[in-house]
């Protein structure tokens, strides 16, 4: 996944639903640049269309953009000598 992707994946999640115009604009790109993320996020099923021009984030979506949580103890691995 591509830097302006994740960049639209994290403005829509953090507005809940965005249009393209909105994304466009806190992206820094045009709005035609912005459709085209946008439709190939739809397209791997990162975000859905929920009206025309209008995204929300897929749980797939949220899953490739949240940090990695790590429970218990992480082991080192140690290299031979």
């Amino acid at each position: 996944m591509k830097g302006n992707e994740k960049q639209v994946l994290k403005i829509v999640e953090e507005l809940k639903e965005a249009k393209e115009n909105t994304i466009a604009r806190k992206v820094g790109v045009s709005t035609r640049y912005a459709s085209k993320i946008c439709q190939g996020l739809v397209d791997d099923g990162y975000l859905e269309e929920i009206s025309s021009g209008n995204f929300r984030v897929t749980l797939k979506g949220k899953k490739s953009i949240s940090p990695v949580k790590t429970t218990g103890p992480i082991p080192i691995l140690k290299g031979g000598n």
